[in-house]
């Protein structure tokens, strides 16, 4: 037959109940967690890539704008009676840069959009697995405990024994 020595119930009833806070706890924090990276995976899917694509028009018609104000430049029919077009052709020029920018930065953030997915995707894996430890094994392992505690209490009543004290 085994034997136990057990000197304190009371501090197995404190594992218990730590046991129930801890599960509540990572479970909060793991909720938390899981948002942030639905977040960052929402702003790098969406925002980003919207974001890009608006500023891509918005050269695009900087870019338009500026071969029209080229074009009327050059529109004279006599070339002594054209004015310096220096300045347009640098503004075409800036405009052209902007958009070649903001198309690499298109094509950048759907390339970063689905680099982000995949790990947040590998992240959401591990997560999972804490958070059935949270709603599943630590409040089993509480249980046991309790119900382990709860038969100490009846052998020690059924014997007569009175619980140590903490002190």
């Amino acid at each position: 037959m085994s034997t136990s020595d057990v000197r304190n119930v009371e501090s197995l009833e404190r594992l218990r109940v730590g046991l129930l806070s801890l599960s509540d706890d990572w479970e909060k924090v793991l909720q938390e967690i899981r948002l942030v990276v639905h977040r960052a995976e929402d702003y790098f899917a969406s925002r980003v890539p919207s974001y890009w694509r608006g500023q891509t028009q918005l050269a695009e018609r900087e870019l338009t704008e500026a071969k029209d104000y080229l074009s009327q430049k050059l529109a004279s029919a006599r070339a002594s009676d054209r004015p310096s077009a220096i300045e347009a052709k640098k503004r075409v020029h800036s405009a052209q840069q902007r958009l070649n920018v903001c198309r690499e930065k298109t094509r950048i953030a759907r390339t970063l959009a689905v680099e982000i997915k995949q790990q947040c995707d590998e992240m959401l894996g591990p997560l999972a697995d804490m958070t059935e430890h949270c709603e599943t094994i630590l409040p089993m392992a509480a249980g046991e405990l309790k119900t382990l505690l709860q038969t100490l209490h009846d052998y020690m009543d059924s014997s007569g024994l009175t619980p140590p004290s903490d002190g």
